[in-house]
């Protein structure tokens, strides 16, 4: 029987490999020659790692770079496809302020001075504080494609999300602006003013923590979105949003001090509205709390770190 004629295709033409390729370890992404797996003996053509130290300091992404791009595309994320975009950061505290300042000037009759300005700061703090903690407890299980696929490190992607809302928060804080002249006597401008970074800072660094700890339980434990929810309406009404600190009895009073969310807001009040500078003894507390909560969370995230790929 004949044989079957040789096909008259040309030969595929092999494409050379390329000079460079895109290395990733741990810590850093970078592109260079290839090189051998460690224990085998390296061609006479291998390029050592210290020739590709150069290739890595030129392509590396510092946290910061890395921070920023996850930051922004968060931020963008949340109002894509939406007709009034960022307005939403504004409305939703307003309507509340509206109607719970309608429910305790009206029903409850309250006696403190400028509540609706007193209810906005505690709920455009809340706001951040309950976003924040929601989304970024569930940060890794939404881009678990992204884990999987890209090297950096962990901590910056439920951080990312803290100052995402932080954006949001800064836009809320514009509802301020327009309330000074509908009530300018709720405004005291002084020097304590300067200490609401020295607050604000201090929230970053609480929440951090916080997210820290959730985000990477979550991974292991997926109750911990709903514990943390929970715990979220419970610490709702243990945080003075809508009531002074002054109306709860001295024996609870000081239990309620010792959460440091309630000591933001309440030093941020005495500061915008009253012109008064915190205590040193409340303003110590504060710190000393915040670095508590940021230093357990830090060594939650360790513990666990090496556990989130596996179980994402």
């Amino acid at each position: 029987m004949p044989s079957a004629p040789l096909s008259d295709k040309p030969a595929r033409r092999v494409r050379p490999l390329p000079r460079e390729f895109v290395h990733r370890d741990a810590k850093r992404t970078w592109e260079g020659p290839l090189l051998d797996r460690p224990g085998r003996k390296k061609p006479a053509s291998a390029v050592s790692a210290q020739e590709t130290e150069p290739y890595a300091r030129q392509h590396r992404a510092s946290p910061w770079q890395v921070l920023r791009v996850l930051c922004r595309s968060d931020f963008r994320a949340r109002y894509r496809a939406q007709a009034l975009g960022a307005i939403w950061s504004l409305l939703n505290p307003l309507v509340m302020m509206g109607i719970m300042s309608l429910v305790f000037t009206q029903v409850f009759r309250t006696t403190t001075r400028f509540f609706p300005i007193f209810l906005l700061i505690g709920l455009i703090v809340w706001q951040w504080v309950v976003s924040s903690v929601n989304t970024a407890t569930q940060v890794f299980v939404s881009n678990a494609e992204v884990i999987k696929r890209t090297v950096f490190l962990r901590q910056l992607m439920p951080i990312s999300v803290v100052l995402s809302y932080g954006l949001n928060f800064c836009i809320e804080c514009l509802a301020l602006l327009v309330f000074i002249p509908i009530f300018p006597g709720a405004f005291r401008f002084s020097p304590a003013l300067l200490l609401v970074p020295v607050l604000l800072a201090l929230l970053v660094i609480l929440l951090c923590g916080v997210v820290l700890a959730t985000s990477v339980l979550n991974v292991i434990y997926r109750d911990v979105a709903y514990i943390v929810n929970t715990a979220l309406l419970l610490l709702y009404w243990l945080t003075p949003v809508f009531y002074p600190m002054e109306v709860i009895p001295m024996p609870y009073r000081m239990i309620l001090q010792c959460n440091p969310i309630a000591g933001v807001i309440v030093n941020l009040r005495l500061v915008v509205m009253q012109g008064q500078v915190p205590s040193l003894l409340a303003f110590g507390e504060l710190i000393i709390s915040t670095f508590l909560f940021f230093g357990l969370g830090w060594l939650i995230f360790r513990h666990y770190e090496r556990m989130v790929l596996d179980h994402v």
